[in-house]
């Protein structure tokens, strides 16, 4: 089995309070409350866990009681974790789910900024794990106000390395994008708008091809659309209307994790995405961000659309 070693520097101890109604302004009592770790890179772990061909090695920042209780369940869940225990605390994550409109309100706490020796440990972590893997994964942003050179820092690891790294991640990466690595992009439109300016998503994918760094981009859009490309040409997927949606929290990670894991295993990019969205959509009918049930993942990948234009 393939390994990723995965940087989620900024995880979160979830809340996910679940509502008949939710209305703003108003007094919302929750019919029911489920509390787990959570976090881009505990959920991509979580999700190439499901999905079976790749092992996820997380690599993270925690600190203060949160920081004790993703560190116990993650143990529990037997995941792969090299934890640097930092000063400040970990964020705490609140998430309110309206069941009649399926709307979704997030919360987030602040995080604190992580110093020079916590990242120099997490660094070192990194390296050790991307030795015995066959590829990095970037999850999500950095705690606020850490050094933005990490992720430039933990790029030259993998370039030294010679792994290629998945980005799942929009911020700080300029240098990243600007380096030698080899870099395949999954991200959505609001963060493709937000990384290159530009209004449309086929420009922001054209302005990305403009680093020799990036090989492959993806981008979702919403519950009905998504995007990949090589840079040659761009494929068009038209993702199932779901009738029912549980908790869309980690779909985008989990799209990030099968994809990656397809990848790595010579798969073709746009069909391992095909797969990848239906895993994602798949996700949705779970609680639990970042599992899915493999029998729904095949009937929605059969009903996704998937057309090519040239770039």
């Amino acid at each position: 089995m393939k390994n990723i070693a995965v940087l989620g520097p900024n995880p979160a101890w979830q809340k996910t309070l679940f509502f008949k109604q939710f209305q703003y302004g108003k007094i919302n009592r929750a019919i029911e409350m489920q509390e787990f770790p959570a976090g881009k890179g505990i959920n991509f772990c979580r999700a190439a866990t499901c999905y079976g061909k790749t092992t996820g090695h997380l690599i993270q920042f925690t600190g203060g009681e949160n920081g004790k209780k993703i560190r116990s369940e993650l143990n529990k869940e037997g995941m792969s974790v090299f934890s640097v225990e930092t000063k400040g605390a970990t964020r705490c994550c609140t998430t309110c789910l309206c069941r009649t409109t399926q709307n979704m309100t997030e919360i987030i706490e602040p995080s604190f900024a992580a110093d020079s020796a916590e990242i120099g440990m997490l660094l070192d972590y990194f390296e050790d794990a991307l030795d015995y893997s066959d590829a990095g994964a970037f999850c999500g942003t950095l705690p606020t106000g850490t050094d933005p050179a990490l992720y430039f820092r933990a790029a030259q690891i993998a370039i030294a390395q010679k792994k290629p790294l998945l980005l799942d991640s929009y911020l700080n990466l300029l240098p990243v994008f600007k380096s030698d690595a080899e870099l395949w992009l999954k991200i959505n439109a609001e963060e493709l708008q937000a990384l290159t300016g530009e209004k449309t998503i086929e420009a922001g994918l054209a302005k990305l091809f403009e680093f020799p760094a990036v090989k492959l981009a993806a981008v979702t859009d919403g519950a009905g659309r998504a995007y990949a490309t090589d840079g040659k040409k761009l494929a068009i997927y038209t993702l199932p209307r779901l009738e029912t949606v549980v908790n869309p929290i980690g779909c985008g990670d989990t799209a990030s994790a099968v994809w990656a894991s397809e990848l790595l295993e010579d798969a073709d990019p746009f069909e391992a995405f095909r797969l990848a969205l239906a895993c994602a959509s798949a996700n949705c009918l779970s609680a639990f961000p970042g599992s899915f049930s493999p029998a729904d993942a095949t009937k929605i990948a059969e009903q996704i659309d998937l057309q090519f234009t040239s770039r």
